[in-house]
């Protein structure tokens, strides 16, 4: 009886050896031995359970393409460049991992590979994709895109019209590392934490800040000094050289510290520089010159320059005297011998505006205004001592002796001072010498005569009277031609 049960159990463990036998077969037959990926595996996240290598390859590659058609948006303030991922070369560095994926779990024995697949299958596993881009096409798109946001560094600016100022705004200098940016943004796409998304990409670069700004230029609104003189009666070349010369010192600007120069702004003196011939002093004379004129622009800055009480720094008066200031209030401009310069001693920008038209020309100064309003300034002329001219005479040996023509009148020459004078509520405080002149005295030029005058003629009646008695005696003597020839001789 035990021997019958033992046999029994026996072959109850050999059929449900044969049974577990058969349903392992059928398991690994039908999971394990295919030419698939596993079922739990993923590569980037995707499923690629069940496909075959080049399905999951044909997968990954459209993940691929997707991802190169994201974008890298540059930025630099608040300026923006985009581009395409694919533009620089992007491309996936391990691509490989769909035969890792495809391989895991077929090697080993049955038993192995079976416990890891039946694992897989719980727990899952994904291959991450890693990308990269091409180097040098990097560099070469982002220099490409970026230069757009280079910039040369332009002080605010300004300017009158139609009676008001007009500022534009500064801009900052920009400089970019192109190739430095360009490095640092191709590591971007080979770090892990990429989520292969597009990127925002804020350029590293150098601001260059502009030296004067719109708020600085923006404190000019008052008037601090203006002059007006007039140039009617002038020559036309004159004329348009007074205007010409204004309107080349019209608009400069000057900052504190900052020096002006006429004969620097207004040179050179030519027709090309929109010069014509008129008259100017030379040796003491007037003669004919391109520019000639131009002493008058110089002399009506000088005096707004007075009037805003801006530092003078060099000035020289006519050699002679003119008509259109008094005296000491002229500044003459000769070649680099003679020059107005000043210098803005104010904590502030100043603004020049020159205007010549209508016969007159008027310097303007702008600025902020920084004196008390009870406090006024005049300038006071003053007559040190005079000369008269003296007299150059001209002998003139085609003109009678005794007459006298004068060519041309002299001048009167002066030692002058110019004083400015402070009033504070219409009183008197303070009086400085500004500076002192000397105007050269010219001679008046007379003609004189030299011609001798001529000593009167014998007078005809006397001759009549000798011909008359020559006749008698011819006609008693009976002359012959011979006589006659001698009587015309003696006539």
């Amino acid at each position: 009886m035990k021997k019958r049960v033992g046999i029994i159990i026996l072959v109850l463990l050999l059929l449900i050896l044969a049974g577990g036998g058969a349903a392992f077969y059928y398991y690994y037959s039908k999971y394990i031995n295919i030419d698939a990926i596993y079922p739990g595996m993923t590569i980037q996240g995707m499923s690629v359970g069940g496909m075959t290598q080049e399905e999951a390859k044909a997968k990954v590659q459209e993940y691929v393409d997707k991802v190169s058609q994201e974008t890298v948006t540059l930025q630099v303030k608040k300026k923006e460049s985009t581009f395409a991922l694919s533009d620089i070369g992007l491309k996936c560095t391990n691509m490989d991992v769909v035969e890792k994926a495809y391989d895991f779990g077929k090697t080993g024995n049955v038993f192995k590979r079976v416990i890891e697949v039946r694992k897989l299958e719980k727990e899952g596993m994904d291959f991450p994709l890693t990308f990269s881009v091409d180097k040098a096409e990097t560099r070469k798109v982002v220099k490409k895109k970026a230069k757009k946001f280079l910039a040369k560094k332009k002080d605010a600016t300004i300017t009158r019209k139609d009676g008001k100022f007009v500022i534009t705004k500064q801009v900052d200098g920009v400089d970019i590392d192109f190739e430095a940016n360009a490095d640092k943004l191709a590591e971007v796409f080979s770090k892990k934490d990429w989520n292969h998304k597009s990127v925002v990409f804020p350029m590293d670069y150098t601001l260059d800040k502009a030296k004067h700004t719109k708020k600085e230029l923006s404190a000019i609104k008052d008037v601090l000094g203006t002059f007006t003189t007039s140039y009617a009666g002038s020559a036309s070349g004159r004329c348009a050289n007074v205007e010409n010369g204004a309107s080349l010192i019209n608009g400069t600007l000057l900052y504190p510290g900052d020096s002006f120069s006429v004969y620097s702004k207004v040179a050179p003196f030519t027709a090309d520089n929109g010069y014509h011939l008129a008259g100017s002093y030379s040796n003491g004379q007037t003669v004919q010159t391109y520019g000639g004129g131009i002493c008058q622009v110089s002399t009506t800055l000088y005096n707004a320059v007075l009037r805003a009480e801006l530092n003078v720094t060099e000035r020289s008066n006519h050699s002679m005297t003119v008509h259109y200031v008094s005296l000491s209030a002229d500044a003459a401009i000769s070649g680099t011998d003679k020059d107005l310069k000043f210098t803005n001693n104010l904590d502030h920008p100043v603004y020049i505006q020159g205007v010549a038209g209508g016969s007159s020309i008027t310097f303007t100064i702008y600025g902020k205004e920084y004196r008390a309003s009870n406090r006024k300034v005049e300038y006071v002329s003053e007559t040190v001592s005079t000369r008269g001219p003296s007299e150059k005479v001209i002998k003139d040996n085609t003109m009678e002796e005794g007459k006298r023509v004068v060519e041309s009148n002299g001048r009167t020459g002066y030692t002058a001072r110019l004083w400015k004078v402070v009033y504070i509520d219409g009183k008197e405080t303070k009086r400085t010498q500004v500076n002192s002149s000397s105007y050269m005295s010219t001679p008046s030029v007379v003609r004189v005569g030299t011609k001798k005058k001529e000593v009167p003629k014998p007078t005809t009646q006397k001759k009549d009277e000798t011909a008359k008695a020559g006749e008698k005696a011819e006609g008693s003597k009976g002359t012959t031609g011979n006589n006659n020839q001698g009587a015309n001789k003696a006539e």
